[in-house]
């Protein structure tokens, strides 16, 4: 029996200890995450009896999220991205290729529990570019060029 209000007290005390966590700085009316991201991504491969092959990859994701109780206030997250991604291939007597490829991928999130409204906002401009050269003499030459983004992003408040 003992043993069982041990363990009891050690997690209300646990939990109390991890709320400021979830509701952000002590007697701050603003959570604000940033995050900005660059990536360049360069390839390239040359051959003179065979094949080449070069591939320039960036992968990109973030979560962001901000969880506030109590009176209204600020929430945002800020996520912008610039990927470049270039790859070049050539090859002489055997085949070329290159392939460039960004992808994101940012989740955005702001909840508010509490009697006033907060002033939420998300913000995730991407700028991605996707360059592929293949050139060969004597052999195929393929050359793949891909983006892809995708942005989830919710604001909501309950009283």
């Amino acid at each position: 029996m003992k043993s069982t209000a041990f363990l009891s007290t050690v997690a209300v005390l646990a939990l109390l200890a991890a709320a400021p966590a979830f509701a952000g700085p002590p007697n701050s009316q603003t959570q604000h995450n940033s995050a900005p991201t660059t990536q360049d991504a360069t390839s390239t491969a040359r051959a003179r009896h065979g094949d080449a092959s070069a591939l320039g990859l960036n992968n990109n994701a973030i979560e962001q999220q901000n969880l506030k109780f109590g009176k209204g206030g600020v929430q945002s997250n800020d996520a912008p991205t610039t990927q470049d991604a270039t790859s070049d291939a050539f090859a002489k007597r055997g085949n070329a290729d290159a392939t460039s490829v960004n992808t994101n991928e940012i989740i955005q999130e702001n909840d508010k529990l509490g009697r006033k409204g907060a002033h939420q906002t998300n913000s995730a401009p991407t700028t991605q570019s996707a360059t592929s050269h293949a050139v060969s003499v004597g052999g195929d030459a393929d050359a793949l060029s891909a983006n892809s983004n995708a942005v989830s992003q919710s604001n909501g408040s309950s009283k």
